[in-house]
């Protein structure tokens, strides 16, 4: 995948992940939580058919559950219970704060340099985030506003934690590019299901089943399925620190379903914020592209990052196929039983 490409796949994934700001909209009278079950569900059952090849991968699941947990049902059950605590404005505005904590994270390894090359970006993703979700009207205050942005931080450590990690996974173990995707999809929707099950017991089948059917299926294949296989195949082409900046497309893209559904202009402090999130991410893009140059000037005509980024992952690979021949030879000759991981 060319560097193109691969910023081709985060629009479209940030433009699944935005959908799920507004597809609560399209099925009102089914509670938001069965939804957000349900979408995982789903997420689960679009992987059964790739269940063979996962199983036959040396997949590390107690990694795939904790992402399955950190990035989908721990992450939205905490926005949840934000924006009810702390109310929409004060919650969103700080969940929205995930790519700079990601950035800030990743920027650590190139040293104070690259924390000032990335700080204008960082800048303008921020107040874009402040000003899109800039609202007149005032949250509950007190101790339930600060419960509820406890949480939201809570939420953005569990996302934050969930990007990064998935990416040093892809990095150290590039073989699981194909596979990683429906693995946490298994994953979470083995997780969800009893959840799923026991709103349905609860509070019944929600009115309008089949426009709630739909919502479910479109967020499962579409902001879960689609857009983990985009994120997955993005980051293997990407620096983290990039990856993290184009997650602030989730929002841009949330903001403009929002406004397609609510078929009004936002107002000038929104529009205002929407154009620095844009800007932010186009100057990171920038700075990211003018570091990739300096690193190829740096080790000469004849090399490439990507190029040094394939033969460390090619040397992993043939270490990893030696230390399992001898794995075998060694299972062979003592005829011990082994099973398989997955």
């Amino acid at each position: 995948m060319s560097r193109r490409t691969a910023l081709g796949a985060m629009v479209i994934a940030g433009a699944g992940w935005g959908a799920v700001f507004a597809a609560p909209e399209l099925a009102p009278l089914a509670p938001a939580l069965l939804l957000a079950m349900g979408r995982f569900v789903a997420f689960g059952a679009v992987s059964l058919p790739q269940v063979r090849a996962v199983l036959r991968a040396d997949v590390p699941w107690g990694r795939v559950v904790a992402h399955a947990l950190t990035g989908s049902l721990l992450y939205y059950a905490l926005v949840a219970l934000a924006v009810r605590l702390a109310g929409p404005t004060l919650a969103v505005a700080t969940i929205g704060l995930v790519p700079v904590v990601m950035a800030l994270v990743s920027a650590r390894r190139r040293g104070r340099a690259g924390l000032l090359a990335l700080a204008p970006a960082l800048a303008l993703v921020a107040v874009g985030q402040v000003l899109v979700h800039t609202s007149p009207t005032p949250g509950p205050g007190g101790w339930s506003a600060v419960i509820g942005t406890a949480l939201a931080l809570a939420a953005v450590v569990s996302w934050s934690w969930y990007g990064l990690d998935s990416h040093r996974l892809l990095a150290a173990r590039p073989d699981l590019g194909p596979v990683l995707a429906g693995a946490e999809g298994l994953a979470a929707g083995v997780l969800a299901l009893p959840l799923a099950i026991w709103l349905l017991a609860v509070d019944g089948v929600p009115a309008e089943p089949v426009r709630a059917l739909l919502v479910v299926l479109f967020l499962g294949l579409v902001s879960s399925w689609l857009a983990v296989r985009l994120w997955h195949a993005a980051a293997a082409r990407l620096s983290p620190v990039l990856v993290s900046q184009l997650m602030a497309l989730e929002t841009a893209w949330g903001f403009v379903f929002a406004a397609l559904l609510a078929g009004a202009v936002p107002g000038p402090l929104a529009l205002a914020g929407e154009a620095a999130l844009v800007a932010g991410v186009a100057l990171a893009v920038v700075t990211d592209a003018h570091r990739e140059r300096r690193e190829h000037a740096h080790t000469g005509p004849g090399s490439s990052v990507s190029t040094a980024r394939a033969t460390r992952s090619a040397a992993s690979r043939t270490r990893d196929e030696r230390g399992s021949s001898a794995e075998v030879c060694a299972t062979a000759s003592s005829s011990a039983h082994t099973s398989n991981p997955a």
